[in-house]
């Protein structure tokens, strides 16, 4: 069974990029906290967290060569108390669900790169 997804307007699609950034950029910030944890993670754990936080991180930059060089968005409000904005895995999740309001079309052909990095990070981490 699917379920629809809401889309965006043209012009919210810039706006929803920005944000999407912005999670992915927590993500890869989250991730290194999680490295300089005390006690560090476990070695397999480590490389895991250190997989997931590089792939944000270039999600991240792709996000934003999809906007104007002229674009500014504030900050997004994200609350940090909601359930799962902690996590790297679950910033990635929120991050792919919110890409995926913006339709295709009005991202280009550099937008389906961003979409598949998203896929590909939540297929080996998720």
């Amino acid at each position: 069974m699917t379920s629809k997804t809401e889309t965006t307007t043209d012009n919210d699609g810039l706006a929803v990029i920005s944000t999407v950034a912005h999670l992915l950029d927590r993500a890869a910030d989250c991730c290194l906290s999680l490295l300089g944890a005390d006690p560090p993670p476990k070695l397999e754990e480590s490389f895991a967290f250190s997989d997931l936080g590089l792939g944000a991180a270039i999600a991240a930059i792709q996000a934003r060569g999809l906007l104007p060089a002229d674009f500014e968005h504030a900050d997004a409000a994200l609350d940090g108390s909601r359930t799962g904005l902690g996590d790297p895995l679950e910033l990635v999740r929120a991050a792919d669900a919110l890409a995926r309001t913006v339709p295709i079309e009005a991202l280009l052909a550099d937008g389906s790169r961003l979409t598949v990095a998203l896929g590909d990070l939540l297929r080996e981490h998720g």
